[in-house]
C-alpha cells in the first residue's frame, strides 16, 4: 500500500493559518511526522490561499524539499500553479489531479509531457460523475490511454474511482468497490488510489469508517490511499489486513507495527 500523507491540506484551518504566516516549524513538523509514521509521498494543497498559493508555493516546496526523502503530491487545479510547482520540484513529484474534462485535460497535458510526472486520474469527465461501474471504466480507460499516447508510463497513473460521502448516498461505498474492481481487471499496469476521508464526510466517528473503508478497498485491489498516516488504529488496520490477505508474505511489516507499538506503549 502507497500512503500518501494528507495532512498539509490548507482546507485544514490550522494548515491554512501556519501556510499563511510561513511558518516553517509547523509545517516541517507536520511532514516529518507524516514521513516517519510510513508516508511514501506528502501531499501539499495551498489552493484556500487563493492568490497567494503560487507564492506559498514557492516558499513551501523547497523548505520541505530539504528534510524529507520521499516526493510531494502537489495539488491544485490551476495548470498555472501547478506548473509553477513542478518546476519547483527537485525530482519527479506527484500530479494531484487530472480529470477527464476536456478543458481540463487540455491545460495539463502540456505539463505532463514537459515534466513527466506520475499523475492521479479522477474518474469525472464533462458529462459529471459515473454513477454506474462500467462508466467509471469507460472513464479511466479513455484517459489512460490518452495519457499513454503522450509519454506516459501505465505504472506512472493512478486512477481514483472517486469515493464518495455514504452520507449522501448509502451505496456510494459499494459502487467505489465494483468501480475499483473493474478497473484493476481491466487496466493492468496502472495503480489505483482513493482519498478514504471522503467516504465519511458529515458522520460521527469518522476514522472508524475511514479504516474500514481501507480494508474493504485494499481487499478490492486498493494500490495507494490519500489519508491521514499517523492514525495509528488505520495503520493497525492496514498491517492486519495486509497480512491475512497474503500481501505481507513474510509478515515483515505487520511484525514490525507490533514492534512499534510496543515501542510506543512501554513505560
Amino acid at each position: 500500500m502507497i500512503i500518501i500523507g494528507e495532512r498539509l491540506n490548507s482546507s485544514r484551518r490550522s494548515v491554512q493559518e501556519a501556510l499563511a504566516r510561513r511558518d516553517d516549524a509547523f509545517l516541517l513538523k507536520e511532514a516529518k511526522l507524516q514521513e516517519g509514521a510510513g508516508a511514501d509521498y506528502i501531499d501539499l494543497n495551498a489552493s484556500a490561499l487563493l492568490d497567494k498559493e503560487v507564492e506559498v508555493l514557492r516558499w513551501a516546496i523547497p523548505l520541505l524539499q530539504r528534510i524529507l526523502k520521499i516526493p510531494l503530491s502537489l495539488d491544485t487545479a490551476n495548470p498555472e500553479v501547478m506548473e509553477e510547482a513542478l518546476k519547483l520540484h527537485r525530482g519527479r513529484a506527484l500530479l494531484n489531479s487530472l480529470t477527464g474534462e476536456e478543458k481540463r485535460i487540455q491545460s495539463f497535458l502540456p505539463l505532463l509531457r514537459n515534466y513527466q510526472p506520475q499523475v492521479i486520474l479522477l474518474c469525472l469527465d464533462d458529462q459529471g460523475l459515473p454513477d454506474k461501474p462500467e462508466r467509471a471504466l469507460s472513464i479511466a480507460h479513455k484517459m489512460v490511454e490518452r495519457l499513454v499516447k503522450q509519454g506516459l508510463k501505465a505504472e506512472d497513473i493512478f486512477v481514483d474511482p472517486l469515493v464518495r460521502p455514504i452520507g449522501a448516498d448509502c451505496r456510494a461505498g459499494l459502487l467505489f468497490f465494483e468501480s475499483l474492481e473493474r478497473i484493476k481487471s481491466h487496466l493492468p499496469g496502472i495503480k489505483t488510489i482513493a482519498g478514504l476521508s471522503n467516504v465519511s464526510f458529515g458522520l460521527p466517528q469518522r476514522k472508524l469508517l475511514n479504516r474500514t473503508m481501507l480494508v474493504l478497498a485494499l481487499e478490492a485491489g486498493l494500490d495507494a490511499a490519500i489519508c491521514d498516516p499517523l492514525d495509528e488504529e488505520l495503520q493497525a488496520a492496514l498491517a492486519a489486513s495486509s497480512a491475512l490477505l497474503g500481501l505481507d508474505p513474510s509478515l515483515k511489516k505487520y511484525l514490525q507495527h507490533i514492534r512499534q507499538k510496543a515501542r510506543k506503549e512501554k513505560p
